[in-house]
């Protein structure tokens, strides 16, 4: 499978998605855009957040700043809070998240 085949959507403004599920687990590779921002948020399943390509991610973890950029892989707990945002004259960033099986619901 090669991810440059699969549909990406619009998950937020300048944050698109694509998603596949296993019987185990939901792998999902984000494209971040820059001057984006996912908005605090927090889900009951772990997360796996690696940076693949690009620039930097600034991520803030349980409110701790927690920059990320390529080759950089962080472990998120379950029901911790967390955002992420791309600098408005940073570069496109690529992720590849999992988590537990979980709804489709970004």
């Amino acid at each position: 499978m090669r991810w440059d085949d699969q549909e990406f959507t619009e998950v937020r403004p300048g944050i698109f998605g694509a998603t596949i599920d296993s019987d185990q687990l939901t792998v999902t590779v984000y494209r971040y855009e820059p001057g984006c921002a996912w908005e605090t948020h927090e889900h009951p399943e772990d997360q796996v957040t690696f940076i693949a390509e690009g620039g930097t991610v600034d991520f803030v973890v349980d409110g701790r700043p927690a920059p990320m950029s390529a080759g950089e892989l962080a472990v998120i707990p379950g029901g911790v809070p967390h955002s992420a945002t791309v600098a408005a004259d940073g570069e496109r960033v690529i992720s590849v998240n999992v988590w537990r099986l979980r709804s489709r619901t970004p």
